[in-house]
């Protein structure tokens, strides 16, 4: 498969959930692993429009939940790819939330997610590099190398 270099914004990703009764817990905010399943699929969607093809998760570094999501809330998780390395990337999915009644948007949550591209046989491919084309760009895939030198280093791997 060809790895001609792909700008991050060839990639990215939103998605748009309402959160609805079977989403929410007794106090009526959504599970925590509800909007952890979003991002995976958000992330995931991100890194195969860049791969163009199979990615599979491997790992999640963090995920903060930084407010609570309603029942009855708009949620709107927006991804991108940071990081290109020779068979994974590393995807950020940004969640926010709106709020029907008010329309106010509100940051609610981030994650890192890095996946590894797949062949037919689930073995490991080539991901086309990052174009890296403007200075967002080129800080995103400097914070991301460094995210990927801890992962790393965690695993025992440097």
């Amino acid at each position: 498969m060809p790895t001609t270099p792909r700008p991050p914004e060839a990639s990215v990703t939103v998605m748009h959930e309402i959160v609805l009764p079977s989403h929410t817990n007794a106090l009526g905010t959504a599970f925590g692993g509800t909007i952890m399943s979003w991002i995976d699929v958000c992330g995931a969607i991100t890194a195969q429009r860049h791969c163009r093809g199979d990615v599979v998760t491997a790992s999640i570094d963090r995920i903060d939940f930084l407010a609570p999501v309603r029942l009855g809330d708009i949620v709107r998780l927006t991804g991108r790819i940071c990081w290109a390395g020779r068979t994974s990337v590393e995807t950020e999915v940004e969640v926010e939330v709106e709020h029907p009644s008010t329309g106010e948007v509100e940051r609610t949550g981030r994650a890192f997610i890095t996946f590894v591209a797949v062949d037919a046989d689930g073995r490991p491919r080539l991901v086309p590099e990052l174009a890296l084309t403007t200075d967002d760009a080129r800080l995103r895939y400097q914070q991301g190398a460094e995210r990927r030198a801890r992962r790393l280093e965690l695993a025992g791997r440097t």
